[in-house]
């Protein structure tokens, strides 16, 4: 089976644009899986079955890091809460100057 042509331009395009940016951009889950899905194409333009299996493959590694992004930003979500929380805390538990506070009756 021959790849059409336009596929085999656009798979071409995306993994030269994918060589050239630098590693910090290509962090996003879903730009990784663009330039996986291009390899497969241009690796196995002769096998659709062979592709199919390739791209089941990227498919799984974009599922596994949109998870790891999910997990970092719960991450950092819980931290900020507990932080929060630990200065609830302590503005609440926290003693304040003795000129704010009202005066102590002694008991008789």
């Amino acid at each position: 089976m021959m790849p059409n042509l336009l596929t085999l331009n656009f798979a071409a395009a995306t993994l030269a644009l994918g060589l050239l940016l630098p590693n910090l951009a290509r962090a996003d889950c879903a730009f990784d899986q663009t330039i996986c899905e291009a390899r497969c194409s241009i690796k196995h333009f002769d096998s659709n079955a062979a592709r199919l299996g390739c791209e089941s493959r990227c498919a799984a590694e974009r599922a596994a890091c949109s998870t790891e992004a999910g997990a970092k930003k719960a991450l950092e979500m819980g931290k900020d809460a507990w932080d929060d929380t630990g200065d609830f805390v302590e503005g609440f538990t926290g003693d304040t100057p003795d000129d704010d506070k009202p005066p102590v009756e002694e008991a008789h």
